[in-house]
């Protein structure tokens, strides 16, 4: 099964331990912009739920360590060049 746009489940940890686990059932088919962050320890952009919080929101305990693992796509050949199609019509309109 590709992963494009697939679902997959996310993990929180706090001390090596996971505390909850989420399936999401679509995730972003694309790369985000370095200006999209994780907003570690603060959130100044739109919350996930307004209802959760209101920005900005800033964290006031102790955060020791970040880590962030990301497994990668598996792609079809489909996929695949679905991916290389959507590039090349990019660097042509440059």
């Amino acid at each position: 099964m590709s992963g494009i746009g697939r679902s997959g489940t996310g993990a929180l940890t706090v001390d090596g331990k996971v505390v909850a686990t989420q399936k999401m059932e679509r995730t972003v088919p694309l790369i985000l912009p370095v200006d999209e962050t994780f907003d570690v320890g603060s959130k100044t952009g739109t919350p996930i739920d307004d209802r959760d919080y209101q920005v900005p929101f800033k964290f006031t305990g102790k955060i020791s360590k970040v880590t962030i693992a990301v497994e990668p796509p598996k792609l079809t050949a489909e996929d695949e060049k679905k991916l290389a199609d959507a590039n090349r019509a990019v660097q042509d309109a440059k």
